[in-house]
């Protein structure tokens, strides 16, 4: 598929395919229009022609900067998320230690553990592929179970099982934002105006009258050659979690290093931070 091309491949390659494509496609406009409409004619409009690209350019402006922006902050906010949920999975590990019940807290730290290899190994992949994955979601589901399950015997178990609750329900939120974020993307009635606008913009552009051909030429490749950089640019900020650039992983995997690290130290929380 046309997506799995784009996101697959670098962005300069599929950037310079389109670009290459928009130019050739508005010399083929400005030949039709140069066969059809004598230059005359054209020139005895022009008045009229510019004044409507001028309108119909800036137009275009404004709504290629509103979704580049609303794409970006996407992007941004997907990123926040990650961290976010990296944060709370660490947290919950370490809070762990507060636990008298020893054998419980390997279960839990076990459970995270086993959440942090899915998410990074499983989850993640299918995300850069543009699907969505619960692979992880067994991994947590059996920490919250177990934590529900215990009966807290002392005011200090009783007070880390309340911050653990706390700090799972913040996770649940996390996870769930982080999902959204990876199905989330643009509608396709978008592109489509994109599109539609972008060709009747420079389809405007090619019935400027000029005396030369090939200045006339060189200005519309210019024209085009912006406009498709702008919307390539747009598609590579679309979905948070495919192409280059995109949301890593690199806060699970943080956090994948620090569990080892506290792992094989043997360490209690306090040290290990």
């Amino acid at each position: 598929m046309l997506d799995d091309w784009i996101y697959n491949s670098p962005p300069w390659l599929s950037s310079s395919v389109f670009v290459l494509g928009g130019i050739v496609a508005s010399g083929l406009v400005l030949v039709a229009v140069t066969r059809f409409v004598s230059v005359e004619t054209r020139q005895a409009h022009n008045e009229f022609t510019l004044f409507a690209v001028t309108n119909m350019a800036v137009l275009y402006a404004v709504l290629l900067a509103f979704i580049t922006i609303a794409a970006s902050e996407a992007l941004s906010k997907a990123s926040d998320v990650v961290g976010t949920e990296a944060s709370l999975v660490e947290d919950l590990y370490f809070d762990a230690q507060g636990i008298e019940d020893k054998a419980l807290v390997t279960e839990l730290r076990t459970a995270l553990r086993r959440y942090l290899h899915a998410v990074v190994e499983r989850e993640w992949p299918e995300q850069q592929a543009g699907h969505i994955s619960d692979a992880a979601a067994p991994g947590l589901r059996h920490f919250r179970v177990t934590l529900a399950a215990f009966r807290p015997a002392t005011s200090g178990d009783a007070i880390v099982m309340q911050e653990m609750l706390h700090g799972l329900n913040e996770l649940y939120n996390a996870r769930r934002a982080r999902l959204e974020a990876a199905d989330g993307h643009i509608p396709g009635s978008v592109w489509w105006v994109i599109i539609f606008l972008g060709v009747l913009t420079v389809g405007f552009t090619a019935f400027a009258g000029m005396r030369s051909l090939w200045v006339h030429f060189v200005v519309l490749a210019g024209f085009t050659a912006t406009i498709v950089i702008v919307v390539a640019l747009i598609m590579q900020l679309d979905y948070p979690f495919r192409g280059e650039i995109s949301v890593s992983a690199d806060p699970f995997a943080h956090v994948l290093s620090e569990v080892g690290a506290d792992l094989g130290a043997g360490a209690p929380s306090g040290a290990a931070r």
